[in-house]
């Protein structure tokens, strides 16, 4: 390491650095650039091919857009729930987690509706998925797209009443699910919160976060026809969103700030932030970090 990336490292305030070759990722002498805020609850970040950044807010059920020129405004309204709450829901009826599919339109997750969804082209919302073996879905989370076309997505109790498992309304268990074909399957059924859910960079592994602090653990799973095979506990650590960069590095959104760690599970830092951080979009040197009320950028050193 040259002797720039040492003063830097000497002098970062916003990074816990753990290992040397953090320095390599983040731009050391960065700091978090707050860009918007006096958001209900921040979900959902995703980078739009047209130069600007939509994301969730599941508590005002919308979906927004940011841009430097044009500041934030409303994409999306109702993008959770089309009626009004009932005794089944929490406040977290928005929609959350946000891709494209191979066709170039969003897909989304519903909590209200308890579904995953399409926008097309003319701005019409379509259904995808809404049940599984005769019950309505929980509160889908977090959702990747797969180069096969295969929609893989968490389905954790957030949006039911006191965000726990009811039989009664929905599923009785929290999945993780594989749409392909107009079929639903269920790939992973060990989580009692899974959260956030991302490929690596290859399309090798696949990731699996959970939320919940009596289950420690981002899963790690060999991505073979379509299916998660050979599941390990690969870190022992609790995420909202999770993403990987071109070099498969991996991003954690955690309680205490944004934890970094290598494509071989050596932690690398932290990005220190001022709230706990729901979701991470990576759009070329820039990281996008959303807390609960508040949507920040901080500049990385790798493209």
């Amino acid at each position: 390491m040259n002797g720039k990336l040492l003063m830097e490292l000497a002098w970062s305030k916003s990074i816990e650095v753990y290992h040397p070759d953090i320095a390599h990722i983040l731009r050391m002498s960065a700091n978090p650039v707050l860009v918007a805020s006096d958001f209900g609850f921040i979900e959902g970040l995703l980078w739009h091919k047209g130069g600007y950044l939509i994301f969730s807010d599941l508590v005002r059920n919308k979906i927004y857009k940011y841009s430097k020129q044009q500041g934030t405004e409303v994409f999306l309204d109702q993008s959770g729930l089309d009626g009004l709450p009932t005794s089944m829901h929490s406040n977290h009826i928005g929609s959350n987690g946000i891709a494209y599919d191979q066709q170039g339109n969003f897909v989304f997750c519903q909590h209200g509706n308890h579904a995953i969804v399409r926008l097309n082209k003319e701005g019409v919302i379509e259904k995808i998925v809404d049940s599984f073996q005769g019950r309505r879905l929980n509160s889908p989370n977090d959702l990747v797209v797969a180069p096969d076309g295969s929609i893989y997505f968490t389905d954790p109790p957030y949006g039911l009443s006191l965000q726990a498992l009811d039989a009664d309304v929905a599923q009785p268990i929290a999945g993780v699910y594989r749409w392909f074909n107009d079929t639903l399957e269920l790939v992973a059924d060990e989580f009692a919160y899974p959260n956030g859910i991302c490929f690596s960079p290859d399309w090798r592994y696949v990731y699996v976060s959970s939320s919940s602090t009596e289950e420690k653990m981002i899963k790690r799973y060999e991505w073979i026809d379509g299916k998660f095979e050979n599941g390990q506990i690969f870190l022992s650590e609790n995420a909202d969103g999770i993403k990987t960069d071109k070099r498969g590095n991996i991003f954690l959104a955690a309680e205490t700030g944004v934890r970094i760690f290598s494509a071989e599970g050596v932690k690398l830092g932290m990005i220190k932030t001022p709230a706990s951080v729901n979701t991470l979009c990576i759009e070329g040197n820039t990281l996008y970090i959303g807390t609960p009320h508040k949507l920040f950028r901080f500049a990385l050193r790798s493209k």
